[in-house]
């Protein structure tokens, strides 16, 4: 231990080496120095290397290589998500254009497949310090993603449900005429913008009219549910709509005399109604509407006018033995189908 406390100097007098204590306080002293000295060496080092060189210290070079496989590794993350997203675009498109529609489902609309990213910035922090800025975009995407893949994958649930019941759809879908095709009408005002028969101005006629005498049976087109019966003195009159589910309803109005209630199943050939002249009409006629997800559609893209008479006779004669009703079908005699109404 003394030994490392002492040191040998050279006395210049005796022309010897003599013994030099050293205290602590020294010891400390030439240590900071030697510190110290290191330190602007160091300095003078990094000056030389990197600002009068311009070389690139070692760690730098190594952060920079590591940060470029990282972009790397960023960009094709981003190419591959960018094709994730126009999967998914190209998927909603015919879950909206094709499915959905088929089953007559309301479209899943944009901000619908995209709520829940917008509001408070959730990447604030993030994109503070990502300064090149692919770990946000990244990060953000892969959220959207992954809120677009929940909402389709939902959607595709919901298709599903509804394939199961496409057995159904057939049955439901307005399909056929509204009534018996072999009795004597004809079509007195077709569906689209036309002249008010009463007041004489261009207004949009959104069902189709049939002129026929009061009293024919008027029949569901297609299973459903009545979803209002309405007596009014103008307008439609005397009315009913039913509900077939998969996005259809139809109307039948200015009707004689109404037989089922709000909240009665009806299915395709059951007696509903009796034709008339109730309501704002000039003559008695059964004017028929057909809506689509809430908008009006062509009724006769809805009704096989051509149907076979017996078939349509069958029809409404299963469905009379089914529920014990009966109606006045007419049946026509000796007479070709041609002859006893005129088609637009």
């Amino acid at each position: 231990m003394g030994k490392k406390n002492k040191d040998y100097v050279f006395d210049p007098g005796t022309l010897d080496y003599r013994e030099h204590i050293i205290t602590w306080q020294e010891r400390a002293r030439r240590g900071a120095l030697f510190l110290l000295g290191s330190l602007l060496v160091a300095i003078f080092y990094l000056w030389l290397y990197a600002g009068v060189l311009g070389l690139e210290l070692p760690k730098t070079t190594f952060l920079k290589k590591k940060n470029a496989e990282w972009g790397g590794k960023m960009a094709i993350m981003a190419s591959q998500m960018e094709d994730c997203r126009h999967r998914l675009d190209a998927l909603s498109l015919r879950d909206d254009g094709v499915y959905r529609t088929i089953f007559g489902m309301t479209e899943i609309s944009q901000d619908e497949r995209l709520s829940g990213l917008g509001g408070i910035n959730r990447y604030t922090e993030l994109r503070a310090s990502d300064h090149s800025g692919h770990l946000y975009n990244n990060v953000r995407e892969l959220d959207l993603l992954t809120k677009m893949a929940y909402v389709q994958s939902k959607s595709y649930d919901e298709v599903d449900q509804m394939a199961r019941q496409s057995g159904d759809i057939a049955a439901c879908v307005p399909a056929v005429p509204p009534f018996y095709p072999g009795i004597r009408f004809r079509m007195s005002s077709p569906f689209g913008r036309r002249s008010d028969p009463l007041y004489h101005y261009m207004k949009m006629h959104t069902g189709q009219d049939f002129a026929m005498d009061p009293g024919n049976s008027i029949y569901a087109v297609g299973d459903g549910t009545v979803e209002s019966v309405r007596n009014e003195l103008f307008g439609y009159g005397n009315s009913v709509i039913i509900n077939h589910g998969f996005g259809y309803k139809t109307r039948y109005a200015h009707l004689k005399m109404i037989l089922v209630q709000p909240g009665q199943k009806v299915c395709r050939g059951d007696c509903i109604a009796q034709s008339g002249n109730s309501g704002k009409s000039t003559g008695p006629h059964l004017h028929y509407e057909v809506m689509y997800k809430g908008n009006y559609v062509n009724p006769v893209n809805y009704m096989d006018m051509e149907i076979p008479l017996d078939e349509y006779a069958q029809m409404v004669k299963a469905r009379e033995e089914q529920t014990g009703h009966s109606s006045d079908l007419i049946q026509p005699v000796h007479k070709d189908r041609k002859t006893i109404h005129k088609r637009k």
